[in-house]
């Protein structure tokens, strides 16, 4: 917590910051439908802000990244390019491990125009976690529960209904400022309130250190036994190759492209997310696959997740311990199950 966070009296507060976001803003939040599911909906600012709604299950990453996107279009003399027109929206209610894999995806497009055009026009409005979700496991790999940048605000409520705001950014600052809030200085005992609240929030967590003794197997650089061909075997029938996973992984990012031609020398370049678990994904031109099999691309798909391979390029292991893919995998070979199998006994 910066030296500038500043303390709300209540929960009423922060819907007044909700409805000035919302006057300027699409206001997007994690909502829990009528069937029990939560997903990112708009909303007014006028409605109570639910604190306690699930994780949903979709990723933030749609938002920034679509699963379906023009890059272009061409005609029989002409190309043009077809860069998104975004109007500014607000994410209020991120969880931590979901600020995390934005970042990593900040780093993966940073050159990326289309990708840029819709990260510049978000908002993002934290909410710390002050408790374990459901088959979440943040804390092990450094994602949360209490979050760090690069939110724009963050806040925590506290056990007496108090909430503490911090701003992460001068966009966030401003955005403060314009909804006029009454808010005090943070004194001592409110940091120390919120530092009990982080603690006890690290604290709620199943302790599971098979995910420290899987993760020091797959850093090739470490002394113990690394994990061997017949582990990803045994691990490669499991795999249905349904893309769930990589689907709801907020930091996956694989992509193809593709021309649709409508027949009369018009057409569009189209980008659509993609999958590394697909037998056709690298396969190339000539036939050769570097991966021809269902166990060659789960090891492959593995490592780029929890390897430590990738950290100078994302900043972080590629696993942000959300327990998405645990929860949609038909073979049960999400994250957390995979360490399980492979930090067990190690």
């Amino acid at each position: 917590m910066t030296a500038d966070a500043v303390l709300l009296p209540n929960v009423d507060a922060v819907d007044v910051l909700r409805a000035s976001l919302a006057r300027d803003a699409v206001l997007w939040e994690p909502t829990v439908d009528v069937q029990g599911r939560c997903e990112w909906a708009p909303v007014t600012g006028r409605e109570p802000f639910v604190w306690n709604a699930p994780r949903p299950l979709p990723t933030a990453k749609r938002f920034f990244f679509p699963a379906r996107e023009t890059l272009l279009r061409w005609g029989r003399d002409e190309v043009t390019e077809t860069l998104p027109v975004v109007r500014p929206f607000v994410l209020f209610g991120v969880a931590a491990c979901d600020v995390a894999a934005i970042a990593c995806q900040d780093r993966f497009f940073t050159r990326d125009p289309y990708y840029r055009r819709r990260r510049d026009q978000a908002l993002l409005v934290a909410v710390n976690c002050l408790a374990a979700c459901a088959g979440g496991f943040c804390r092990d790999v450094g994602a949360g529960p209490f979050t760090e940048r690069p939110f724009d605000i963050a806040l925590t409520q506290l056990s007496d209904g108090r909430v503490v705001l911090e701003a992460g950014s001068a966009r966030g600052a401003a955005a403060v400022d314009a909804a006029r809030l009454c808010t005090r200085a943070v004194e001592d005992e409110t940091r120390a309130a919120v530092a009990a609240a982080r603690s006890t929030a690290a604290a709620s967590f199943a302790e599971r250190p098979f995910i420290a003794a899987a993760l020091e197997r797959l850093d090739g650089r470490n002394a113990g036994e690394p994990v061997g061909g017949p582990e990803w075997q045994a691990l490669g029938p499991a795999c249905f190759a349904c893309t769930g996973c990589t689907s709801l992984c907020p930091t996956c990012s694989c992509f193809t492209i593709v021309d649709e031609a409508d027949g009369s020398e018009r057409g569009e370049r189209v980008r659509f997310w993609d999958s590394c678990l697909l037998e056709g994904f690298q396969r190339e031109s000539s036939g050769h696959h570097p991966a021809p099999t269902a166990a060659d691309r789960v090891r492959r798909f593995w490592y780029h997740k929890l390897s430590p391979d990738f950290v100078p390029a994302l900043g972080r292991i590629g696993c942000v311990g959300c327990g998405r893919c645990d929860t949609t995998c038909l073979g049960a070979i999400g994250a957390l199950s995979v360490m399980r199998r492979l930090g067990i006994s190690r």
